[in-house]
């Protein structure tokens, strides 16, 4: 019985002290009809390695939802995607960055808008 205790002691409480959750956002693919299909979830994956924490750091202090939400669209050429992050309030929603991403580089950028004379 002393076993079992010391077992129970030695891996039931043996939790990872360092492990960090999984980073909590939504997503959206408009014209797959809402549902992301494998390649839209990659270009997610793509954009929130790369990104999250500079998209979290922007809308931390947002009452109703502190996280990013991506918004998905495939453009016309293959592994071409476009990716609008977005801060979800309760009555609209502000797009913070649009970044354009290829899966079958693996490559992202944040697009420039700003007015270049």
């Amino acid at each position: 019985m002393k076993k079992l205790v010391v077992l129970f002691l030695v891996f039931g409480f043996n939790s990872p002290l360092d492990a960090k959750p999984y980073p909590i956002h939504k997503y959206t693919c408009p014209q797959s009809g809402g549902e992301c299909n494998k390649e839209e979830r990659t270009v997610i994956k793509l954009v929130n390695d790369k990104y999250w924490k500079m998209l979290s750091d922007r809308i931390k202090d947002n009452k109703f939802y502190n996280y990013p939400w991506y918004w998905v669209y495939k453009e016309k050429r293959e592994c071409k995607y476009r990716v609008a992050a977005k801060e979800d309030m309760p009555t609209h929603t502000i797009t913070m960055e649009w970044i354009d991403v290829d899966i079958c580089e693996k490559t992202t950028k944040i697009r420039d808008f700003r007015v270049r004379r």
